[in-house]
């Protein structure tokens, strides 16, 4: 995967499996610091062995395979760009995935599309609550399913109403905030 919304949509996919039904997502940039900083946090049963093998590309939690590459391909991309790889607690209550690494790092990941990313999930997973947060310096833009739905009239709330919206307003927030590519 050489894209950071690739990256993201796996790690939402694997918390969905798990279980998770509120999962929030974080782009953060600190150009003064040249930092970027991803986040992807759940409200699922966390992980069901240390973080170091969690991490491990030769551990999964999926029947019928030997390998487990999601965490440890973003671990090691985060790495390679320089930068830091951290799997947590979230306070949600389940995982918090957290990859810190520098801006303008020549092997820095591109981030992709993630407007797609986030709305494709909103179709293949209507149940699920996404939740995110896009900030560069002190501006910030949040985008949250349940406020589009809420917000959309009660006959034209589909999966696609949905995510055509989540697609709008994170391209919205992603040109208004200029965010890097």
């Amino acid at each position: 995967m050489r894209e950071i919304s690739l990256h993201i949509l796996d790690l939402i996919e694997n918390a969905i499996r798990a279980g998770a039904t509120v999962i929030a997502i974080a782009v953060e940039e600190e150009p003064d610091q040249d930092l970027l900083c991803v986040a992807v946090e759940d409200n699922g049963p966390g992980l069901p062995v240390p973080a170091d093998i969690a991490a491990d590309p030769f551990f999964t939690t999926k029947e019928g395979k030997k390998t487990g590459l999601g965490l440890s391909l973003m671990k090691f991309r985060t790495e390679q760009a320089g930068g830091s790889f951290r799997l947590e607690r979230s306070c949600l209550g389940g995982l918090a995935v957290r990859a810190t690494m520098p801006l303008s790092h020549v092997d820095r990941s591109p981030l992709g599309d993630l407007a797609a990313t986030l709305a494709s999930v909103v179709c293949t997973s209507p149940g699920v609550e996404l939740r995110s947060r896009l900030r560069v310096g002190t501006r910030e833009w949040r985008v949250g399913t349940a406020e589009i739905v809420r917000g959309l009239p009660v006959g034209g709330r589909s999966e696609i109403a949905v995510a055509r919206r989540v697609k709008e307003q994170i391209e919205e927030g992603l040109s208004a905030l200029q965010v890097s590519k």
